[in-house]
């Protein structure tokens, strides 16, 4: 802290204690403008809550967030889960950490109660709320309870306590290049093939609108519009990973490229090939005059969540075809 900081401290105090109270308020009224109506939780009473943090800075509220206990609210969850709620900093105060302070002494709340998830719910137009959550560890997570369903809801998890990881395969050793190519070669095709199988598994609700648009042929024909060009790494000279880089569409912002279809096929994955297509597709992207890349990925892909957030992708608000889709999360990176 320099010596002009602001003293700041954090009290864990009652879902109806004054100060909390007018902080709630204006919270609530802000999610108004941004979305138009209340948030679907606005009428909560504090019968559940856990805990309310608040934050001084020189003696002045300045944030808030609480936690409430969900064992008994939500049936779609896992036990011993909580639900981190009504994070709020005032506005003069935003950008000094207030919100990490915040959750990190909701997560030692949570600890000392023997909780062993936490959940959250916020909106697609808040991605400084997505952004701060994903630092912090939360992963996106399908909508629970009375959110499922709602466009405009994105959730998050976090675990407190060590959960097994996923068997890994062993890593791909080999020689690793990347070939500059074109959207219709065929080994790019293919690849793009075994992503659509992939894409299917894990979204089956889009079925019925790849079918609509002629299956993986016609959707793959569509998606090629505007692409200036493919990236493939290949291992040992066999295609392994693809990406492809589109132009600007009409509303994006100017200056600005779309990441498509970065997939990595199964044998290889562990061996640091989406990264490696990113930062070549980013040079590629400058070369074209570009200074901003834009992506979407969908919230059941939290690898891929934790790939663009490693590589300095920011959330952004959900930008030409994905806005009112629930499954997509947006992000951007200035080049």
């Amino acid at each position: 802290m320099t010596a002009d900081a602001p003293a700041v401290t954090v009290d864990v105090v009652s879902w109806d204690h004054p100060d909390v109270v007018r902080l709630r308020d204006a919270q609530q009224a802000e999610l108004r403008d941004r979305y138009g109506e209340d948030d679907i939780g606005h009428e909560m009473n504090g019968d559940d809550i856990i805990g309310v943090v608040l934050l001084h800075a020189d003696g002045e509220p300045v944030a808030i967030g609480a936690l409430r206990d969900v064992d008994a609210v939500y049936d779609d969850l896992e036990p011993q889960t909580a639900e981190v709620k009504r994070m709020y900093v005032v506005p003069e105060h935003r950008g000094r950490g207030y919100s990490r302070l915040i959750l990190t002494e909701l997560e030692r709340l949570a600890t000392a109660q023997d909780v062993r998830c936490l959940v959250l719910e916020t909106g697609p137009l808040q991605p400084e709320a997505i952004g701060l959550y994903l630092r912090a560890g939360f992963f996106p997570v399908e909508n629970y309870g009375e959110y499922v369903g709602v466009a405009d809801s994105r959730c998050f998890a976090k675990y407190l306590v060590p959960v097994p990881e996923a068997e890994r395969g062993p890593r791909y050793e080999g020689r690793v290049t990347v070939e500059r190519t074109v959207w219709d070669d065929p080994r790019a095709r293919e690849l793009r093939r075994a992503m659509h199988r992939f894409n299917g598994w894990r979204y089956p609700e889009l079925q019925p609108m790849w079918d609509a648009a002629g299956g993986f042929d016609g959707d793959d024909a569509a998606q090629g519009v505007g692409v200036l060009v493919v990236l493939l790494a290949l291992l040992d000279g066999e295609p392994a990973a693809h990406v492809a880089l589109r132009g600007p569409r009409d509303g994006y912002p100017a200056g600005s490229g779309e990441v498509k279809k970065l997939f990595v096929d199964d044998s290889a994955r562990g061996a640091g090939l989406a990264r490696t297509l990113m930062r070549a597709l980013e040079a590629e992207a400058r070369a074209a005059g570009m200074t901003s890349l834009l992506l979407q990925t969908g919230v059941r892909q939290p690898e891929a969540v934790r790939l663009y957030v490693d590589e300095g992708y920011r959330p952004v608000a959900p930008f030409g075809p994905y806005v009112g889709d629930l499954l997509s999360l947006c992000f951007a990176k200035t080049l």
